[in-house]
């Protein structure tokens, strides 16, 4: 069984049945819905096709709702742009698309100029002169010469580092605090629509610090959801606040492609080693995303560099890798998964890593009864440690202490198992609750020898609430043996 969880990015090249069909039986767990690109109507039949691949496949799946937030970008215009070193570029601040009257390009003597629309106004006020600029994830650098420091205006900068653009590609502007909040109203929309349509979890993006959680936070709370919020950190104040922030959320992503054009490129190693050890001490899932398989996005086998990542990023101990232009835009998703999931379950055979236990995570009385559980069954050497859990909270602290064996959650709940998605090392099974704890885990046994995820002679502990399984405090460790058959002849 396969432990780190697989997410993928739908798009264009991934979302028709039959490849979102492929890619769940290729070992994708979580589908990623980029709210920056397309429409609400267009995400309301995404979910709908995802529920029926779920309904077909009898794998939860699931989903993923990153907002747009603060993330600047470039606005609309018809074609790629090759901006060569020295052009002049002005960026025209406040615009989706540019006015009819200005063109894209004017030859002015030998130095070609371009104007190009930038979709937050207050960029032209924040920027100063000297400021750099850097567009799609750093391939392009510019400097800017003039910045009015006003808002709806025009900034004017050089080309420093050549390459191409084009739509509503990311800008970055490393060192410059912009006044853009993280949760806009379209984000508010966005996470609206979200909980309307009952999607698993709520990416956040650009955080910098608490405040940029509140809104989304509220906004759940108001509609009497507990959808999990992943903090995505993409700016350098989010390091600085990361004790803060993992107070306030459910989960970490590491967003290298942001990080890594607002920080210095050579650390963004350590920095991604640092989130993730610091994540796993509240016992908390982190994803690491961001050009973990970029050379799929035109190849169907990887770099020798981008599988020795992935490695790095298991042994580290992430919970979750995730793949964005690979499956939505990409043209091979379904070898970018494949690829993914053969590599992770190659990597944790030989893993041997110590990984930091969820020390500070909350939930202390339940902390305790998943370390005895897991400390059973590794001392026992079972083969399934099974965990009652009716919101996930139990699953989630025994999946962060990282057992030998893998991980059955049992619950009542199918949006539980949902949630359970991001849990490194868990699978789960939806279970009717009886009156008495031992009950429900019986019948659960029964179900996993049916599906052979269970044989005769095998040993097994369970983690569960009493004197209900899933419904009760979890407070019981037990432990069983099966005979020849298949049997119970010890608890």
């Amino acid at each position: 069984m396969r432990r780190t969880r697989i997410i993928g990015t739908i798009g264009p090249a991934s979302d028709n049945i039959d490849t979102l069909e492929a890619l769940v039986a290729a070992g994708l767990n979580i589908a990623r819905l980029n709210y920056s690109h397309g429409n609400l109507e267009q995400k309301t039949e995404l979910i709908q096709k995802l529920r029926q691949v779920e309904k077909k496949s009898g794998k939860p799946i699931g989903i993923l709702a990153d907002l747009p937030g603060p993330k600047l970008r470039l606005g609309s215009f018809p074609e790629e742009i090759s901006l060569g070193k020295n052009n002049i570029v002005h960026l025209h601040c406040g615009y989706e698309e540019l006015e009819n009257e200005i063109k894209i390009m004017d030859n002015n003597g030998q130095t070609n100029e371009y104007n190009i629309p930038v979709r937050y106004a207050g960029l032209s006020e924040d920027l100063n002169e000297s400021d750099a600029i850097l567009i799609a994830d750093g391939t392009v650098r510019l400097k800017v010469i003039k910045s009015p420091k006003l808002k709806n205006s025009v900034v004017t900068c050089e080309v420093i580092e050549p390459g191409k653009i084009s739509s509503r590609k990311g800008v970055n502007v490393p060192g410059t605090l912009v006044s853009l909040p993280s949760v806009g109203e379209k984000d508010l929309a966005s996470i609206k629509h979200a909980l309307e349509n009952g999607i698993d979890f709520i990416a956040v993006s650009y955080v910098r610090n608490v405040d940029d959680l509140i809104p989304a936070i509220n906004a759940i709370k108001e509609a009497g959801k507990f959808t999990p919020i992943i903090a995505k950190i993409e700016h350098p104040a989010a390091i600085n606040n990361f004790e803060d922030i993992l107070n306030n959320c459910s989960g970490v992503m590491v967003a290298r492609g942001d990080l890594g054009v607002e920080i210095p490129y050579e650390e963004v190693p350590l920095i991604q080693e640092k989130l993730i050890s610091k994540t796993l001490e509240r016992g908390l899932p982190v994803i690491v995303a961001t050009q973990v398989l970029e050379s799929m996005t035109n190849s169907p086998v990887p770099t020798r560099a981008e599988v020795t990542d992935i490695a790095n990023a298991i042994r580290q101990g992430t919970s979750a890798l995730m793949l964005s232009g690979e499956t939505a835009s990409g043209k091979y998703p379904l070898e970018a998964v494949r690829t993914m999931s053969k590599v992770c379950a190659h990597v944790e055979q030989g893993l041997d890593t110590l990984h930091s236990p969820p020390a500070l995570s909350k939930y202390k009385a339940t902390r305790a009864v998943a370390h005895a559980g897991v400390a059973l069954s590794n001392e026992e050497n079972v083969s399934r440690l099974l965990v009652a859990s009716e919101n996930g909270n139990a699953a989630r602290l025994v999946s962060a202490y990282r057992p030998n064996c893998p991980i059955t959650v049992l619950t009542n709940k199918i949006e539980t198992m949902r949630k359970n998605t991001i849990l490194w090392g868990v699978e789960s099974i939806l279970v009717q609750e009886e009156e008495r704890s031992r009950l429900t885990i019986l019948k659960a046994i029964e179900q996993l020898l049916i599906h052979e995820k269970i044989k005769p002679n095998d040993r097994l502990v369970s983690v569960s609430g009493s004197p209900r399984a899933i419904t009760g405090a979890t407070n019981t460790v037990r432990f069983f043996k099966l005979d020849n058959n298949g049997e119970l002849i010890k608890d």
